[in-house]
């Protein structure tokens, strides 16, 4: 079997970079996009029959939000729900039908709150909406960070949710009805992006582009009233490489580090451009270089977007419809409706924390500082959540367990782990909304404050779910000479685990070990809860 290393060399340079552009100029640019993605078999578990027929089945368990969408699929003619009475941010109010006419980019920040109310009305939850909220950060008019908050009041750690380039807490409406039934929740946009605050970005360096989000974060802890909690950190993509930062300079605020799909894990082979380029008097020798150029200058997707105007709306509007069906449970046309509008609103809008991208990333989303050579570093524990199919590939962070279990042990459990969503890609919380949300709800487990708390994740985290060694976690071991361990090592403490429904729908209820309590190792997939089968 070839070496993870060889593999890279041969062939993930181009698909990364292939995946990038096509990412970065969405269908703009049909020459720099790969292949379109397999749209793979959906699972026998539909998430769309949840809303669209009352009491309908809830599939392979309870989790993920199955009792909430039920609620909602009962529920579907309830009263609008309106924001707390208490949060700086109003009800949005209608837009006069006439500003069509009379501008270039076809959104405004009202109207964007107006387009995030209406995804997080799609599945409101049994525990009353996610309440929104503009967290001041410093003493500009634009230093403020947009906050969704819910769940349990007072309820230990809180769990941080960081969206990704280009995204919003509006990413994560799918996962807000389960989550925040069990754990007391926030999702943040970082300071420049989303609906947060967007004031002039001014860096010029790597570390200044990392100051620019860091530290509002850290002001945003104190201002939210965290300052006697350590968080369990979550990041999806680039706000995974911030949040892995954010744990590197404050491990004080952090008690466990989830990094999901995170950009800038490994680092770039050495002929990744040649590779990619080929002949460079070719058409896509010649759209590489501009391309490059570009990315170089700092153009976006964002100013792109704004720059097209109209136009721009469509583009984003068709994006979406394609970009979400690939994996999973693809997005119904109800929530594409009111997806796109609130992906156009935060695109459209001034830019400001985009224009990092130059400064921490490099073409084909390859890091100037890899986290793999910066992790070794982290003293909190870290777990990475993949999709199976997810362009930045999980192999790399299995790769990163792997050399980070032989320089010290896990110190809690799913420490050095990398959780990998069977059918989903780069937005797994969006393509298996269940799997995600049970994945995450274990790495919090341990650290709930009552055995009560502790045993109800348990047998959420159980329902219906088969979690297995995953593949990679033997691609991983074998590519690194430790054959003869493989067996019994993986089976212990395996790297990499492999998230799925259970063929018959129902998993044995196992009981809490005493790793629930926190502390120990990784807990085996034949002892902990939900992981019934071996790979």
């Amino acid at each position: 079997m070839r070496k993870l290393g060889a593999q890279v060399y041969r062939g993930q340079a181009k698909t990364r970079l292939r995946a990038a552009v096509g990412n970065w100029l969405a269908s703009a640019v049909v020459l720099l996009r790969g292949p379109r993605s397999i749209i793979y078999h959906r699972p026998r578990f539909s998430f769309q029959s949840l809303h669209v027929q009352a009491g309908a089945s809830t599939g392979p368990g309870t989790g993920a939000g199955a009792e909430a969408l039920a609620y909602c699929a009962q529920n579907s003619n309830s009263e609008p729900i309106t924001m707390d009475a208490s949060s700086s941010v109003p009800p949005p109010t209608p837009v006069p039908w006439w500003t069509k006419y009379t501008r270039w980019r076809q959104t405004s920040l009202q109207e964007g709150l107006a387009a995030e109310h209406r995804v997080l009305r799609l599945f409101p939850g049994l525990g009353g909406p996610m309440q929104a909220s503009d967290v001041k950060v410093g003493p500009g008019r634009e230093a403020y960070l947009h906050t969704l908050s819910g769940g349990p009041a007072g309820m230990d750690p809180p769990v941080v949710l960081m969206p990704g380039y280009g995204a919003g807490v509006g990413f994560y409406y799918r996962n807000f009805p389960s989550l925040a039934q069990r754990l007391r929740l926030f999702a943040v946009d970082w300071l420049g992006t989303g609906l947060s605050g967007r004031p002039p970005y001014r860096a010029r360096t790597r570390e200044q582009a990392e100051d620019f989000f860091l530290g509002s974060l850290a002001e945003w802890r104190r201002a939210a009233g965290l300052e006697r909690s350590k968080m369990i950190l979550v990041g999806h993509s680039l706000g995974g490489y911030l949040a892995a930062n954010y744990a590197l300079r404050y491990p004080e605020h952090v008690q466990h580090l989830v990094l999901v799909c995170p950009a800038g894990v490994p680092k770039a082979p050495e002929d990744w451009e040649r590779r990619w380029l080929g002949d460079k008097w070719s058409v896509r020798g010649q759209m590489f270089k501009v391309f490059m150029w570009g990315w170089e200058k700092g153009f976006t997707p964002g100013g792109l977007i704004r720059a097209l105007g109209p136009w721009g709306q469509n583009l984003v509007y068709k994006y979406v419809a394609n970009r979400f069906s690939h994996h999973g449970e693809g997005l119904s046309q109800r929530e594409i409706d009111a997806f796109k509008e609130y992906f156009y609103s935060i695109a459209a809008l001034p830019g400001s924390g985009e224009y990092a991208l130059r400064h921490l990333l490099a073409p084909g989303a390859w890091a100037h500082a890899p986290l793999e050579e910066r992790l070794h570093e982290l003293r909190v524990p870290v777990t990475f959540i993949y999709g199976k199919h997810d362009w930045m590939r999980p192999e790399y962070a299995v790769r990163l367990c792997e050399r980070l279990r032989a320089e010290r042990s896990p110190s809690a459990p799913n420490d050095l782990s990398v959780e990998i969503i069977e059918d989903a890609g780069h937005f797994v919380f969006l393509d298996q909304p269940e799997l995600f949300d049970k994945a995450l709800t274990n790495v919090v487990r341990p650290y709930l404050t009552s055995d009560r708390e502790r045993r109800q994740a348990a047998a959420y985290v159980a329902a219906g779910t088969d979690v297995h060694v995953a593949a990679e976690a033997m691609v991983a071991a074998q590519g690194s000479g430790q054959v003869a361990a493989t067996a019994t090592a993986l089976q212990q403490a395996p790297t990499a685990t492999s998230w799925g429904f259970a063929a018959s729908g129902v998993t044995e209820h196992m009981p809490v070990t005493p790793d629930d309590a926190g502390g120990g190792t990784n807990p085996s997939p034949t002892s902990g809860p939900g992981k019934g089968k071996k790979g």
